[in-house]
Formats: structure tokens, C-alpha cells, sequence
């Protein structure tokens, strides 16, 4: 080989190389990118010692799992570890994993939990048990509430909501040992309805049950929804022993494996009103520019403290652990605390009172609950406060407090929110 054709040679290797070595620059450069503009869901208060965190916020092009609420059953519906804690919660946690498995998702991405215990004495344990089982990067909110259970033996019980890549899942039949109602449901990515509480009074149970899902069914409809469309309910009922009453109207209403994600609380509300449910629905691509709407159903009256219905077009979602106000503190100077704490959490999320889609308030007596009616108007918007349940409990889990929030919010996009004062 002549020297000229020698370095002709070597000169196109070269270039071969430095184009081979650009692309993959390129390439490389571009994954990196692609990885860095992935939105991620974020910690605010992130606390190893309980692998919990104050605040999550989870991007709004994320589906969400929401399940039913797993009790310590085995296959046959029998209870796993009579007066056994660590047990018990061991079991929920088993049987929360393989239903998010199942949905492509894992513990690892649960953003928010929601546990329930028989007595306060459970929670230490409870929290030993999760704090071990929470090896990975999540560090999701939490909410504590104390009372009876769907199966007088349980200690505890849990519901969560967690990332998943799916966005479409065909509601599962029950698990062997529970009762009804699917495992889990899928919250797409795109418009969200969170409607309030709804109750139809009657001193019997299964008539109050299928008059507020008649109810319910009529606020989906003016949604221009329908039942396929809901993605968990959560009942507040009493007594909770009757809960298999509420199965079976959940049953006639959706139909035979058709009920979703089911969630049961203990609520003492008197006998003329044994039940109150909420719901949460999927509502199709997002096609309103507003971040939150307050909406109000055909033949309700509109509310100052609480919109009967929140719809969530656009916006990242907050969910806050539950929140507390000083221990052994009057009712109001705990609300009070808890509204301080909201909403200094708010402002470092990007959000604020006016952009709040659902509240549930658990209290323990009449001046918790008074002190909440007084104060809500002092922060709230008349025109648009957040959906809203309110729940007297047995517990709120923590000591020397009688009331509890737990709240989801909305971030504000920065192009929705207001122009500042020239």
C-alpha cells in the first residue's frame, strides 16, 4: 500500500470513528436529557426514621393505583394473627405489594398510605413494621385514624395510592378473602373529580346505602360521568359490624365485578344518618385551562367550607400526611395550628388555599368539630374550598389530639397564576 493510500485510509477510519463516537455523544447527551425532563415525584419533610414524608407532589402526567382497603385476612377470609400487630400489618403490607405488583407498580412508588387501627396501642407497632418493610426510595404521606375495623379482629388495616405506568386496568374481581369490591383501580393521567361526602338519611342501613349511591350516581351523571368511571369509594358507616349490608348494595349498584376499590371507616353520626360515602372518578382528557373547578350538582346548594364536588384540570397533586395541632390544646388552637402548618406546606409546594381538591377531617369530639366550621371560612375562598368529608372518630392517632387533616392540593402552573401588582 502506497503512502498516500496508507494515509487516505487512516484519515476515513478516523472520521469513522469521530462520526461513530458523535452520534453516540448524541445519543448519550439525549438519553441523559430525556431522563433529567422525566418528572419525578418529590419529597417536602422526607424523615428516614419513619420512611415517611410531610408532603408528596406527584406530577400530573402520572397514573395513580388507588386500592380498597386491605384487612389481615388469609384465603378464606379468616383473620391472620389474632392480637398479633406486627403480624397483622405484616399481612396488609403483603397483601398491598401484590396488588400494585399486578399493576406494573410496587411499594417503592406509593406516594400516600392511609392506616387504620383498632387502638392507638397498635401504631408504635405498625410503624416498626412499615419503617423495615420501606426499603426503597419512597417516602410516602400518611394518615392515621383509630376506631373498629371490618373484621372485629383486625388490629390494622391500610389503603394507598401509588405511581403506576399503566393509565387503562379492568377492574379485578376480589381477592380470595375480601369480601367485594376490586383490589385496585387505576386514576389516569388528565381531569379528576373528587366529590364530597354524600348521605341519604334513613334508620336503615342498606336504605341509606342505596339512596346515597342513587345519590352519587346522579352527581356523576351531571358530570357526564357514569359508574365506570369511579375509581375508589370510601364509606363512613356505623356500625361498622354491618359492613357486609354496604357490600352487598355496593354489589347491586355496580354490579357482580364491577364494584371498585372499597375503603371503610368508623364514624359515629347517630341512626338517622349510618352512612356517608365519597368517591373519586376519572374524568377523560383534560379540556378546561382552569387548574381546580368548584362544581355544584343540579338540586345541592353551594357551601362556603366545602364544594360538593372538585374537578382537577390541570396542576401537579399534593397530598399531605395527616396534620396536627398542639397536644392537649383546646379545639380551636389545634385547628388553628393544623391551618398555620397547611399553609406554610402549601406555599413551599406551589400551592395555596385556592387550589385545594379534597379535605378529610377525622375529629373526636363537638369542640374539634366546632372549632373547624368557625375557622374554615377564615382561610378558605367561598367560591372554591376543597371537597370535604368530616368524621367523628374514636382516634386520630396521635396523643392528646382530637382532630386531624388530610389533605389533597393542586400546585398552580406558572402560567395560571395571578399577575403580580405593577
Amino acid at each position: 500500500m502506497t503512502p498516500n493510500a496508507w494515509a487516505e485510509r487512516s484519515l476515513h477510519l478516523l472520521r469513522r470513528s469521530l462520526a461513530i463516537v458523535f452520534v453516540g455523544l448524541v445519543l448519550s447527551s439525549g438519553s441523559r436529557a430525556e431522563e433529567q425532563e422525566k418528572p419525578k415525584v418529590r419529597s417536602i419533610g422526607p424523615d428516614d426514621s419513619t420512611q415517611t414524608s410531610a408532603v408528596v407532589i406527584v406530577p400530573s402526567s402520572m397514573n395513580l393505583a388507588h386500592t380498597a382497603q386491605f384487612l389481615p385476612l388469609d384465603e378464606r377470609g379468616s383473620i391472620v394473627g389474632p392480637e398479633r400487630a406486627a403480624e397483622q400489618a405484616t399481612v396488609v403490607l403483603d397483601r398491598l405489594e401484590a396488588a400494585l405488583k399486578a399493576a406494573g407498580s410496587g411499594l417503592d412508588r406509593v406516594v400516600k398510605v392511609n392506616v387504620y387501627a383498632a387502638r392507638a396501642d397498635v401504631l408504635p407497632t405498625f410503624r416498626t413494621v412499615f419503617k423495615a418493610r420501606m426499603t426503597g426510595q419512597a417516602r410516602p404521606a400518611v394518615t392515621f385514624v383509630i376506631g373498629v375495623l371490618a373484621h372485629p379482629e383486625a388490629l390494622v388495616a391500610i389503603d394507598a395510592i401509588a405511581e403506576t405506568p399503566e393509565s387503562v386496568r379492568p377492574l379485578a374481581p376480589a381477592p380470595a378473602g375480601q369480601r367485594s369490591g376490586a383490589p385496585l383501580a387505576i386514576l389516569p393521567a388528565g381531569a379528576r373529580v373528587y366529590v364530597s361526602g354524600q348521605a341519604e338519611p334513613s334508620m336503615d342501613l342498606a336504605e341509606a346505602t342505596r339512596g346515597t349511591l342513587k345519590s352519587l350516581g346522579k352527581t356523576l351523571a351531571y358530570l357526564g360521568l357514569d359508574k365506570s368511571h369511579v375509581v375508589q369509594l370510601k364509606a363512613f358507616l356505623e356500625p361498622m359490624s354491618a359492613a357486609a349490608v354496604v357490600e352487598r348494595e355496593m354489589t347491586a349498584f355496580f354490579g357482580a365485578g364491577a364494584v371498585p376499590p372499597l375503603v371503610y371507616v368508623e364514624w359515629r353520626s347517630g341512626s338517622t344518618v349510618p352512612i356517608e360515602i365519597e368517591l373519586i372518578a376519572r374524568a377523560g382528557p383534560r379540556t378546561d385551562l382552569t387548574v381546580v373547578e368548584a362544581l355544584t350538582p343540579t338540586g345541592m346548594k353551594a357551601s362556603p367550607v366545602f364544594s360538593k364536588v372538585v374537578r382537577v384540570n390541570r396542576g401537579h397533586l399534593v397530598y399531605l400526611s395527616g396534620l396536627y395541632g398542639p397536644p392537649h390544646a383546646k379545639g380551636t388552637e389545634q385547628v388553628e395550628a393544623i391551618f398555620k402548618t397547611l399553609e406554610k406546606l402549601l406555599a413551599e409546594t406551589g400551592s395555596d388555599f385556592r387550589h385545594l381538591a379534597k379535605a378529610t377531617y377525622y375529629v373526636t369530639d363537638d369542640e374539634a368539630s366546632r372549632a373547624l366550621n368557625d375557622l374554615r371560612p377564615k382561610y378558605y375562598d367561598a367560591k372554591i374550598p376543597p371537597a370535604a368529608s368530616k368524621a367523628i372518630v374514636p382516634g386520630v392517632g396521635a396523643d392528646g389530639t382530637t382532630v386531624t387533616l388530610d389533605m389533597i392540593g393542586v400546585t398552580v402552573p406558572i402560567e395560571a397564576s395571578p399577575t403580580p401588582p405593577k
